[in-house]
């Protein structure tokens, strides 16, 4: 497998994920991905940084910055990976595993790799991808509350994740010309606009199960993950959603753009979901957001956080080299920060018209 053609207008982080895509993979290291370096497992980080690695692929061959000889390529090792046994939580591969059960987490997102998968090559996964997206929206209709379990043996069932399912569903039927996803958008919609909708805001709050002190309060990370799912297959609920993202948690602190991860007088603490938190700014949701703001195409908020984030990026990636602080420069470097970067740069220049 050959890498990425490169120029000088080639941006880092696709060099990046095409070093990464061309070695021999055993797994995802603590090199790859921040979280490895405190616990011996990804947490999920790992499909999740392959997930969007996916979508810039297809984002990038679909506005004309990358050959699709060289997408579908790349694309094929990103499903492999996905399916390795040190990124699957089945023993068995895929294609041996007789339960999917109830791993909705890993599920949605290997389902929005093979979508994207096919979009770019063939028909290889598409038996993979039907039962994925079938069992997904079972495991979806059998719950009143309309989340799908995400892991077995955890009861918190976020919403973002379940704009994730729905949206993988959605892109299966894109591919497909069928129409899956209708039997989850509406009534999940009518369910989180009666049920999990924060009154004095309108935000879509966190978890629906109420297993945590915040599963209440809607969270910067988890609505920026939310409204760009919203935004493929409820454009209308996403936009609303996100102005009002912008109005409640967009804020200005020493002269740096970001979205807040809580509400304001709400005393929440930082997670590995969230990221640290500075000034009531959210480096995850903030990061997310980026992504959201080019999905929905406001130029003037993606600008706004894009500029300093790419400041910081840089000054991270100058840190690598230097001991002890190389560690603490992952944070914005590893694999799925880089991932999540490239995805939102293509979405902007498919939606500007820009190139790279």
């Amino acid at each position: 497998m050959y890498p990425i053609k490169r120029s000088n207008n080639t941006p880092t982080e696709l060099s990046l994920i095409s070093d990464f895509l061309t070695r021999d993979f055993h797994g995802f290291t603590k090199d790859d991905l921040f979280i490895m370096q405190f616990v011996p497992k990804a947490w999920g980080q790992d499909i999740a940084a392959l997930s969007n690695m996916a979508e810039a692929l297809l984002t990038l061959c679909k506005c004309g910055c990358l050959e699709q000889t060289d997408a579908a390529i790349y694309i094929t090792r990103v499903a492999d990976c996905a399916m390795h046994s040190r990124v699957r939580p089945f023993s068995k591969p895929l294609d041996q595993q007789q339960d999917l059960g109830r791993y909705g987490y890993y599920l949605e997102h290997l389902n929005i790799i093979l979508g994207c998968y096919q979009a770019l090559s063939d028909n290889r996964f598409y038996k993979l991808n039907k039962r994925i997206t079938e069992h997904l929206v079972a495991l979806t209709l059998a719950e009143s509350n309309l989340h799908a379990p995400l892991l077995p043996h955890v009861r918190m069932r976020w919403s973002a994740d379940q704009a994730a399912i729905i949206y993988s569903v959605w892109l299966f039927d894109q591919n497909n010309k069928t129409s899956l996803a209708t039997k989850l958008i509406e009534p999940w919609l009518s369910y989180m606009r009666t049920y999990r909708t924060e009154p004095k805001t309108g935000l879509f709050q966190t978890e629906a199960l109420g297993v945590k002190a915040y599963s209440d309060q809607p969270r910067g990370c988890s609505l920026a993950y939310l409204i760009y799912y919203m935004s493929h297959f409820a454009p209308r609920e996403a936009e609303a959603q996100w102005e009002c993202f912008k109005e409640h948690m967009f804020q200005r602190r020493l002269g740096i753009w970001g979205f807040r991860e809580y509400l304001r007088g709400y005393n929440g603490k930082w997670t590995p979901d969230s990221g640290p938190i500075v000034m009531g700014t959210g480096v995850a949701a903030t990061g997310l957001a980026l992504k959201t703001a080019a999905a929905m195409r406001d130029h003037d908020t993606f600008e706004r956080i894009n500029r300093p984030a790419t400041a910081i990026i840089k000054l991270l990636r100058a840190l690598q080299c230097i001991p002890f602080l190389n560690r603490l420069a992952r944070l914005g470097t590893d694999l799925l920060a880089t991932s999540i970067k490239l995805s939102a740069d293509a979405l902007h220049l498919k939606h500007t018209g820009e190139s790279l």
